[in-house]
């Protein structure tokens, strides 16, 4: 089957408009694409979107996302991106969300704006942003508002206490949401989607982490997130699961699970989900824990974005057919080249083996499926970005958290933003946009 061809400015909601109107295309047993060749003259270590100052708390700066704006002036080649910033906490320092925005579709980027706590609790806003653009009119917010989400968490001692370039005793934990009407520039406080127990992951806590949004097929803007509350009660270490909002966020329903496994070891987190050509959704989350899951990347998928089956069944495992699998730092999108339905690529903190050691390709590849619902034999296709991970540095785990990645509109390029070395104790954020080198099936 031949696609239609769209022109280099069209959307991403184009292609997924008129690849849906094809119905289910049959793919590959496998689901994969054939492999590009990693040419080590082509290797790109990346740009430089921030770099903290030398003494800044480690890890300096971490965790970006970015997001491409169709409704923005100057057609989609409008990004904008952030990440956890970490300054010092000494003398009352408060925390916040930097924005950076590009208008030539992630070459070059320039400070924009900065999301802060205007909750009222003035807790300053510190870990695991993300950033939405809504496709439509959802709830009081026009077609190209963006969403903003993030930790808002407090520090508990006395600034004055605080040495200079430490972060400080950290409190309880609240995912909240932000809005913006021009399209990034400034920003107004929504709503709490929830809070919880003390931003620290060990026994006896019981944070929030990491939240992601998604409009679902009934125009429900959803909150996806990790959470460590139930462990008391049901033996869940930690889960993920969502709330849905009918009001554009204002207000929120009750918690639904996406992957729980009460098993009291096993810890879906760190989701993503994109919308696919087909009307279904897909999410990618890690689960660490047990032996049997050991940060490996799992994908799953919903007819509606809100339904996703028996939350025990942790979906399909992204592994090669020779047994490279991604694990940690996951991160899901949809190109409409390679297959007949375009790709699914997954990218994430390490690539590596079945014993678990660093493999070839990693820091230097994503995963590709033409199939839809990630079943099948994963490819490994050469990566915008080559990084060195956090198992090749000895074990810096703050390398490659996260690794968001983001086509073209015509997908023949692609985006990728991930916190790398900068010296021995703090990471950078760094971004390299090149081609993507998809042969079709």
């Amino acid at each position: 089957m031949n696609k239609p061809t769209l022109g280099d400015g069209a959307t991403r909601r184009d292609y997924l408009r008129v690849l849906g109107l094809l119905g289910a295309a049959s793919v590959g047993a496998t689901g994969s694409v054939h492999a590009a060749t990693t040419d080590p003259g082509t290797k790109h270590s990346g740009e430089t979107l921030y770099a903290p100052p030398e003494g800044a708390p480690a890890p300096g700066a971490m965790y970006p996302r970015v997001e491409r704006l169709e409704h923005a002036p100057g057609g989609n080649d409008t990004l904008l991106a952030t990440f956890e910033y970490y300054p010092s906490m000494s003398g009352g320092a408060e925390p916040f969300f930097p924005v950076y925005r590009s208008t030539n579709g992630g070459q070059t980027w320039s400070k924009f704006s900065e999301i802060y706590d205007q909750s009222g609790k003035d807790w300053g806003m510190r870990y695991q942003p993300t950033l939405y653009e809504l496709p439509e009119e959802v709830g009081p917010w026009p077609a190209g508002t963006v969403l903003a989400a993030g930790n808002s968490i407090p520090i508990l001692d006395d600034p004055s206490d605080i040495p200079e370039g430490e972060i400080g005793t950290l409190g309880d934990s609240s995912i909240d949401l932000y809005a913006s009407t021009d399209h990034g520039e400034s920003w107004e406080y929504v709503s709490t989607v929830v809070t919880s127990g003390t931003a620290v992951p060990q026994a006896g806590n019981s944070p929030v982490w990491e939240p992601e949004l998604q409009l679902d097929a009934d125009g429900h803007l959803i909150c996806y997130f990790a959470d460590e509350r139930q462990g008391s009660d049901d033996d869940y270490n930690q889960l993920v699961g969502l709330k849905a909002s009918a009001d554009g966020g204002q207000t929120w329903g009750d918690e639904q699970f996406v992957a729980a496994v009460p098993n009291g070891v096993d810890r879906p987190g760190m989701p993503v989900v994109v919308e696919l050509p087909d009307g279904t959704y897909m999410i990618a989350y890690e689960v660490v824990g047990s032996n049997e899951v050991n940060g490996e990347i799992r994908v799953k998928t919903s007819p509606n974005g809100r339904d996703w089956g028996d939350p025990t069944d942790l979906g399909q495992q992204v592994v090669t057919a020779d047994g490279r699998r991604l694990v940690n730092g996951p991160y899901v999108t949809w190109t409409p080249r390679g297959g007949p339905d375009g790709t699914v690529l997954v990218s994430g903190k390490q690539l590596v083996d079945e014993n678990h050691q660093p493999a070839e390709g990693n820091g230097e590849v994503v995963l590709a499926n033409t199939n839809l619902d990630g079943s099948g034999d994963w490819t490994a296709v050469e990566a915008p970005l080559s990084f060195r991970t956090s198992g090749e540095l000895g074990g810096r785990i703050f390398v490659g958290w996260t690794t968001p990645i983001l086509p073209s509109p015509n997908g023949k390029h692609l985006l990728e933003m991930t916190s790398t070395a900068m010296n021995e104790t703090l990471t950078q954020i760094q971004y390299a946009e090149r081609p993507l080198k998809l042969n079709k099936l």
